[in-house]
């Protein structure tokens, strides 16, 4: 008895469910491990939930830049001694201004940030 020929339309839906549960099975890897861009939408869609509270920010003015062998750091400083090192290779553009988040009462200063970084491209 000679077998028949499978219509186009048939291979296609054969196809198609062979594809549904192969994709159905596999595991969703970034979901599972918690890395990627997936940490980044679960802490928004906590703070649009109301379940934690955006971090607090404040506008900070660039107050150093430093290039040191063939790097740099802009240093910018907010309000209440909130201070945010910024590391780039040397010639980058360092904006003026940027928004940081609000840390009153830190212990870093201009110059601990401007000597660590040193430091560490002496290493």
């Amino acid at each position: 008895m000679p077998s028949l020929p499978m219509s186009a339309s048939k291979l296609v839906k054969l196809l198609f469910l062979t594809w549904i549960l192969a994709v159905a099975h596999a595991p969703a890897m970034a979901a599972d491990q918690k890395s990627g861009l997936g940490l980044g939408f679960e802490k928004m869609q906590r703070i649009w939930r109301g379940f934690s509270n955006a971090p607090k920010m404040t506008t900070c003015r660039l107050a150093n830049k430093t290039v040191y062998k063939g790097k740099q750091i802009c240093v910018y400083k907010g309000a209440n001694k909130t201070i945010l090192g910024v590391y780039n290779m040397a010639g980058d553009f360092c904006s003026a201004a940027m928004d940081c988040r609000y840390d009153p009462g830190g212990t870093k200063t201009i110059a601990s940030l401007v000597k660590a970084f040193k430091d560490a491209e002496d290493k």
